[in-house]
């Protein structure tokens, strides 16, 4: 039996309030520490916030040998590997993600 996608969401119009840092930290929680399998809409356009975030993040990763090992590591124990991040304004985020479902199930 195929699950249904359960949506949640974190706005407000009031910017530099802390949503894109709660949604990665809820994300790899719910991820990471309770085992759910998960997809981030970054829904801030035009920056991408999150999406730029993770790129930052490995490109760290890709120039540092420590970090490298240290990434290893964590995703060998984990047996899982990093969440997808989509990018999508707010009024197309339901369409992207059913969209990526459709095509990676």
């Amino acid at each position: 039996m195929k699950k249904k996608p359960v949506f949640i969401a974190f706005s407000t119009q009031k910017g530099g309030v802390g949503k894109t840092t709660f949604t990665v930290l809820a994300a790899s929680y719910l991820h990471y520490a309770c085992g759910y399998n998960l997809i981030v809409v970054d829904c801030d356009y035009p920056q991408f916030s999150i999406n730029a975030m993770r790129q930052r993040d490995a490109q760290g990763v890709d120039r540092n040998p420590a970090l490298q090992e240290l990434a290893a590591t964590q995703f060998s124990e984990l047996q899982k590997p990093t969440y997808t991040i989509l990018c999508a304004t707010a009024e197309a985020a339901v369409d992207t993600v059913r969209e990526y479902l459709d095509t990676h199930e």
